[in-house]
């Protein structure tokens, strides 16, 4: 006997009775169902429904073409031709696929019409099709028994090829978003048999998956899968050029990065099909002919699982650009390097920072020009020259800390070593000075420049930012009072830096609120 191990394989010859047998039952059936169908073909109720004739038709051709592969397939001679033990099995299992497939175009087509007698209130008729569609049950479970010697021949099936209770769908939710979300998918049929392909897409559309694509062979169907965007791909087995087990290896990728879902709806059902489609990925498989209710469950548990993972992506992707915005509104409040000490810490310690240029600009008669102009003429002028500071600051390596009422402070060789901070910062206020004039408002800038050791952090729990605090910032601020409009002075601390490098002169002692006189010395340009 052959069994599951396949230990020992029977002979054709001696299979050769039960063979014919079951021939001989497959085809008793179906001349019972001929004869239940022609009366819709060719009889008095052929002009009943007319909408349905096409699919009468189909199914009737069907059955013709089923009872004529029969006779070939399972015919003496070819069983005789094909009985050396291996070589048999595998004949019986192209056998099996190819009569299969006759069983999924008559069973396809009987569905659509009970759809439709059922819509129309038609319910002799459409008990009538349903006793045929269990006919092909009956078919079905001989056409298995031709690979399984353990199955009697005899064994007449009672079950019908539909389930008896609707089986719910949707298990996600029924919201307008999903909904129009499952409008959306794209699927793509692949099968050889072109009466396949079209039931399958007639069904999907009856169950609201309008768009559906065919293709017949597999390097058709990677050919399509590169130039247009799928959801789910229902997939056959056996196909020429590439089968669908070939097709999953090559869609392996996608299917892991959750990028494609596959569904398996093949005749070629056998254990070892089953268990490689699934290791390589596919979400389920499905024998033909497919049972309606059964396939509409599997694919609406797929797009389902599609629809979290796209919900699942909306999310990710919606973090991100939150997380980005964050990123974004931190680097515009706090220096970049300040920004990852809080991302990785969750707090910045302060610091003291050497050889540090501070330089400190202020507009020259601010307060009478506010007394002169509106508040919002003010706002708007005074945005203008901030913008036009944090540029020039970024474009000379100098970090704006903070602007003061019309001031505006920056640091040069504090968060980031630079070969000369002082530098730096008389570059910048020359820039300062000269793009100043070219606003509208025409506002003179007093430049005051520093040298030395400062102090940062960040103090309070609300509305903070990164501040510096020391002598150094005080007395920066201090001696901007001390230079003319337009002009750059700088403490003798920060000359000394770049005496070598520009031409300054000194403005003598000057005293200065709160400090010991200071020798001031002031930038000549052209240095």
């Amino acid at each position: 006997m052959l069994n599951e191990d396949n230990s020992e394989i029977k002979s054709g010859m001696d299979q050769l009775p039960r063979l014919v047998q079951i021939r001989k039952n497959i085809e008793e059936i179906l001349n019972e169902l001929l004869a239940r169908l022609a009366p819709y073909i060719l009889g008095e109720k052929k002009n009943l429904f007319p909408e349905n004739k096409a699919d009468l038709e189909k199914m009737h051709e069907g059955c013709l073409s089923l009872k004529q592969k029969l006779l070939e397939f399972l015919e003496e001679q070819a069983i005789k031709k094909n009985s050396a033990g291996t070589d048999l099995q595998q004949y019986l299992s192209k056998v099996r696929h190819d009569l299969r497939n006759f069983v999924n175009v008559i069973n396809g087509y009987g569905e659509m019409v009970i759809e439709e007698l059922q819509k129309k209130q038609q319910p002799s008729a459409a008990d009538d099709f349903l006793g045929m569609t269990a006919q092909v049950g009956q078919i079905l479970v001989l056409i298995d028994a031709i690979k399984s010697p353990e199955t009697h021949p005899t064994l007449r099936a009672t079950t019908s090829m539909r389930v008896s209770k609707q089986v719910p769908i949707d298990l996600v939710t029924d919201s307008e978003e999903y909904l129009n979300f499952k409008k959306k998918i794209e699927i793509l049929i692949v099968d050889d048999n072109e009466e396949s392909c079209q039931i399958l897409q007639r069904y999907l559309s009856r169950i609201d998956y309008p768009n559906t694509q065919i293709a017949y062979n597999g390097v058709q169907a990677l050919s399509m899968l590169e130039k247009h965007h799928f959801d789910l791909v229902l997939l056959d087995i056996d196909m020429p050029q590439m089968t669908g087990i070939e097709v999953l290896q090559h869609l392996k990728k996608d299917i892991i990065q959750q990028r494609l879902m596959v569904l398996m709806i093949s005749a070629a059902d056998t254990m070892e099909n089953t268990i490689a489609c699934i290791r390589l990925g596919a979400e389920d498989f499905l024998p033909k002919p497919f049972n309606p209710d059964l396939l509409r469950v599997r694919i609406g548990s797929c797009i389902e699982k599609r629809w979290f993972i796209n919900k699942e992506k909306q999310y990710r992707e919606r973090i991100e650009f939150e997380k980005q915005r964050y990123e974004s509104l931190m680097k515009a409040v706090f220096p970049s390097v300040i920004v990852e000490e809080l991302a990785q810490t969750g707090t910045v310690q302060p610091a003291n920072y050497t050889e540090v240029a501070i330089m400190f600009a202020d507009v020259v008669g601010f307060t009478a020009y506010c007394d002169k102009h509106s508040p919002v003429e003010v706002l708007e002028n005074l945005q203008n020259l901030v913008e036009m500071c944090e540029s020039v600051a970024l474009e000379n390596n100098l970090q704006k800390i903070k602007t003061i009422g019309d001031s505006f402070l920056a640091s040069a060789g504090m968060l980031a070593h630079r070969k000369n901070p002082v530098l730096d910062c008389i570059h910048c206020a020359r820039t300062l000075i000269a793009n100043s004039v070219k606003l509208p408002s025409k506002w003179q800038l007093r430049v005051g420049i520093h040298f030395g050791s400062v102090i940062g952090g960040i103090v309070g729990h609300r509305q903070y930012q990164f501040d510096i605090w020391g002598d150094v910032v005080n007395t920066a601020a201090r001696i901007q009072t001390q230079a003319e409009p337009n002009s750059i002075c700088m403490s003798k601390q920060a000359w000394e830096t770049v005496k070598e490098l520009c031409n300054c002169r000194s403005l003598g002692m000057r005293s200065v609120r709160g400090k010991a006189p200071l020798e001031i010395f002031e930038y000549v340009d052209g240095g």
